[in-house]
């Protein structure tokens, strides 16, 4: 039998028999319509930890005389980060509490001058020692607060990045186990206006009536 006898058999082979081991896996390797499913929305979720107010909250008292302009929140300009960075920022989370499975991620979409900290299950905001502060801070910043106990994560400082880049961020955290975890903002201030807010991550009879809803 000649060597283009044996190749004949071979490719005759091949098209009845499939391809011989990794080369059958690798020619079978597809995914059929039935199994693709949408993204789990329990896999992560979105924080807005705080963020810029476009209402005219900078506007004159009424009957101010002489008239003057309300003054826009323009962050375009070169001093922008500088300019409005306390009356024109909220102070918030939103929303306040974050839901997702276990192994599921948070995005804290950073809007201002903050720092997250994240405390482990079962920490309240009362739990929290105010007079533990990080020492030697730059010159005319707030205070960071610094309680280490039951604390799974702390993001970065603002105040020691590019004056461009202090203000506007993004911190992912993931979360194995199921519990109710505190995520704070650690400038003193902004805590004690009630920055603050919490992860819940499900256990999985509670991500099973999530789903089912």
């Amino acid at each position: 039998m000649n060597r283009n006898t044996l190749a004949s058999l071979f490719a005759v082979a091949i098209f009845v028999f499939g391809l011989p081991g990794s080369f059958q896996l690798y020619a079978q390797h597809h995914v059929s319509a039935a199994a693709l499913s949408p993204a789990d929305p329990l896999s992560s979720a979105t924080v807005a930890f705080g963020g810029w107010k476009a209402n005219p909250h900078l506007c004159p008292p009424v009957g101010t005389n002489p008239p003057a302009p309300c003054p826009a929140v323009d962050r375009f300009a070169p001093n922008a980060g500088t300019q409005f960075p306390r009356f024109s920022n909220q102070h918030t989370l939103a929303p306040q509490v974050a839901k997702i499975r276990s192994g599921g991620s948070v995005n804290f979409i950073i809007g201002g001058l903050h720092v997250v900290a994240v405390y482990d299950d079962g920490t309240q905001p009362q739990d929290i020692d105010q007079t533990l502060l990080v020492p030697n801070r730059p010159p005319m910043t707030p205070p960071i607060m610094n309680d280490a106990r039951n604390r799974i994560y702390r993001g970065l400082d603002p105040f020691l990045l590019p004056l461009n880049a202090q203000q506007d961020r993004v911190e992912v955290v993931q979360f194995d186990e199921p519990g109710l975890y505190l995520v704070i903002c650690a400038v003193l201030p902004h805590f004690r206006e009630g920055m603050y807010g919490y992860v819940r991550v499900l256990r999985k009879d509670e991500e099973l009536a999530q789903r089912i809803k």
